[in-house]
């Protein structure tokens, strides 16, 4: 039998190993060591923040081995505009602890459908970014999927185009990388809409920069990065409100799905109940709606697909499509 004291030296091992291989350093964030064009944004400082909510909450989660206490402690650490980031920092860390070790259930399920629901949405989001840092990873991503919840697991692929839009820019950004032909078509069209938002960190939120960025894009991939610019606009922020009301205009035949972009946030932030200035004013600017209406938007969509024929077949791998064109659609019916 190991006496108390072995014990205690065996678990500051398997610590320190954890750390060692899995830790992160706030310096990931720095603009200037990811060498982005926007380095002299005045956003610079609140993105640059977000980053490190995000970082600062994966490292909570791979010292913290009590879901409980993890959540109360993400809670308390940090203001309710960038606790969502904190815990999609966890969800890097419960991702990658579930494909380097599997286990029967999955670490990242246990935690969205219990202590960390309200925010499953942006904790599977950050799953996503442990497809990215795995062997063989974007192979597995889908059969990963599989073992989620159908509802929230279309996240991953978002997340994964951030991460890849964000630590690979030049590849995935300047040079246009293609999305992966390997995935489903709605997984293809999340990992755009996370290239797109990672440009909102790549380019400072310069509007005209983006723009450009995207005009060089495919065709077929501008409608979801807009999307995805959108999700950035009201769940990040950073911008004087006169930015925030060009972006349509520039959007030009994608307005809409710029647009589209907007409820989604709104309802993670609802969902969440960790508000931000910054939301509420671009629902109030692109919508002229409260963010409890705008979430209202998801949530009567996907009830409305979720009660159809066509969710019974397509729930798993089109329920982000179906419902981003209901969304669009009621927007367009709007304006």
């Amino acid at each position: 039998m190991l006496e108390a004291s072995s014990i205690a030296r065996n678990a500051s091992v398997v610590t320190r190993l954890k750390s060692r291989l899995l830790d992160l350093s706030p310096q990931e964030a720095s603009f200037a060591r990811r060498g982005f064009p926007g380095v002299e944004s005045e956003s610079r400082s609140h993105l640059e923040q977000i980053i490190e909510s995000f970082i600062a909450g994966y490292n909570v989660a791979l010292s913290e081995g009590d879901m409980s206490q993890l959540a109360r402690r993400l809670d308390t650490s940090f203001t309710p505009a960038f606790v969502g980031f904190a815990y999609e920092g966890a969800g890097l860390y419960f991702a990658l602890a579930d494909l380097v070790i599997p286990r029967t259930e999955n670490r990242l399920a246990v935690f969205t459908r219990s202590v960390g629901q309200k925010h499953d949405f942006i904790t599977m989001v950050g799953g996503g970014f442990a497809v990215a840092r795995v062997p063989f990873g974007l192979r597995r991503l889908e059969s990963y999927q599989r073992r989620l919840d159908p509802m929230t697991a279309w996240c991953l692929a978002d997340g994964y185009g951030f991460h890849q839009g964000f630590f690979h820019w030049k590849f995935f950004i300047a040079d246009r990388g293609a999305s992966p032909t390997s995935l489903n078509r709605q997984n293809r069209s999340l990992f755009d809409a996370g290239v797109g938002r990672a440009m909102w960190w790549v380019f400072g939120a310069d509007a005209e920069s983006i723009k450009a960025a995207i005009s060089r894009f495919d065709k077929d991939r501008r409608a979801e990065m807009w999307t995805g610019i959108g999700t950035a606009i009201a769940y990040a922020g950073g911008v004087p409100a006169e930015v925030i009301s060009t972006l349509p205009k520039l959007a030009g035949e994608h307005r809409f799905d710029l647009l589209t972009g907007v409820p989604f946030a709104a309802h993670m932030r609802g969902r969440g109940g960790n508000p931000a200035p910054w939301t509420n004013e671009a629902c109030s600017l692109l919508l002229n709606l409260t963010v409890n209406e705008t979430s209202n938007l998801i949530a009567a969509e996907l009830k409305s697909y979720l009660n159809s024929t066509a969710a019974d077949a397509d729930k798993r791998n089109e329920c982000y499509l179906a419902l981003r064109k209901r969304v669009k659609r009621r927007l367009e019916d709007f304006f």
